[in-house]
């Protein structure tokens, strides 16, 4: 068409390279991909092969998830050192959207796992007592935390307010859940069920944390005898008396404060019936 190269309608360039007429018009409309001649009479669009490289670049470049003005900016702007330091920005932001799925995918496949634990004891409800306590080494694990004093404590409730509380501080430092919420009681053994005030703490496994942190401590790994409690809270005194029956009938001895880990809780269901806690008394050899 007078100036030695090919030219192609804007009907061959969206068959070519795939792409919708609508947003090729939107494209000129917005100045990212301007035809390089316009028909004064037809209005007819025309491009020509460099710019068809125009066109595969923008696709790419929203492929790897810009926006069509930073697309812009790098077409027309853009030099090598500004491409490179834009991909590896957008790397930058993918790896952080990755670690941020994994948690998400480990909080699940977390939430799973318990629910097939419940299930497995659901289905094995005449279980008795006895046949679900053993000895088990609990690992290590980083826990936010806080410890109080409680008034008029019930055994048969959760404390409400204390988990939301530490849900919030979960929340506000930005770290992942990566297990059950435990109660530690550092009365004397049972003494939670007979006394009105408690001295207990409530945490929860989160993922790694740097730095000093008022709510955040290590508990180091121990041995412990456990027993699981299938149901409501109300008689799960049971499920504590027959574990400290069994630890003294087989040469063990309490040596921390005794926990319940509330593996699937009113947190998570509404029915106490599917209620799984374990019960956790650190113990050592006689």
């Amino acid at each position: 068409m007078g100036n030695g190269k090919k030219l192609y309608t804007i009907g061959d360039i969206s068959k070519i390279c795939s792409v919708p007429i609508k947003t090729l018009r939107y494209y000129d409309k917005i100045g990212l991909l301007t035809p390089s001649r316009r028909d004064n009479e037809t209005n007819y669009r025309y491009y020509t092969e460099s710019q068809m490289l125009i066109l595969h670049n923008i696709k790419k470049l929203q492929s790897y998830g810009f926006s069509l003005d930073e697309i812009r900016d790098l077409i027309f702007n853009g030099s090598m050192p500004i491409l490179h330091a834009s991909l590896e920005k957008r790397l930058n932001e993918i790896r952080g959207r990755i670690n941020s799925l994994q948690s998400l995918y480990n909080t699940i496949e977390y939430q799973l796992s318990v629910i097939d634990i419940q299930r497995r004891f659901k289905k094995n409800s005449g279980t008795s007592e006895s046949e679900t306590i053993s000895v088990e080494d609990i690992c290590e694990k980083k826990i936010l935390y806080t410890r109080f004093s409680e008034e008029n404590y019930d055994s048969s409730h959760i404390l409400i307010p204390r988990w939301l509380e530490l849900f919030s501080l979960v929340r506000k430092n930005g770290l992942n859940i990566i297990g059950s919420v435990t109660e530690t009681y550092f009365n004397q053994p049972l003494e939670q069920f007979l006394k009105k005030q408690c001295d207990m703490q409530i945490a929860i496994p989160v993922s790694a944390f740097t730095g000093n942190y008022t709510f955040f401590k290590i508990q180091p790994a121990f041995k412990a005898v456990t027993a699981m409690h299938f149901g409501s809270y109300e008689n799960i005194i049971n499920t504590h008396v027959a574990a400290l029956k069994w630890l003294n009938s087989n040469g063990y001895e309490v040596c921390g404060p005794i926990m319940q880990e509330y593996i699937i809780s009113p947190a998570d269901v509404k029915s106490s019936d599917d209620f799984l806690t374990k019960i956790i008394i650190p113990v050592k050899k006689n």
